[in-house]
């Protein structure tokens, strides 16, 4: 059984160790700005990402979000299908660590 100190372990490191991430627009990879990293009342990590479009005219498609460790390798990859037109969107990427 892990305790909750090493869960609680697990998580800082977690916070620590994510630097920045990307975003899959209509199929090419683009920086976006982790805007803060804050812990959930329930324990999860929440990571806020503010995603700027510069096209505001059509409509495009985000279809996944990277997280990328203080190394710059891929840590964390989730699947999306979300619409976007307008010029910004802040978008929340939840980690959940527990005893399996």
């Amino acid at each position: 059984m892990i305790t909750e100190i090493a869960l609680e372990g697990y998580k800082q490191y977690t916070e620590s160790i994510i630097k920045s991430a990307d975003i899959k627009l209509d199929g090419t990879y683009y920086p976006t700005t982790v805007q803060k990293k804050e812990r959930l009342t329930d324990g999860r990590i929440a990571v806020y990402l503010l995603i700027d479009n510069t096209d505001t005219e059509n409509e495009r498609m985000i279809s996944e979000v990277r997280i990328f460790n203080t190394n710059d390798e891929v840590w964390l990859v989730k699947s999306e299908n979300i619409k976007i037109k307008q010029e910004s969107l802040l978008y929340r990427f939840i980690i959940g660590i527990e005893e399996g």
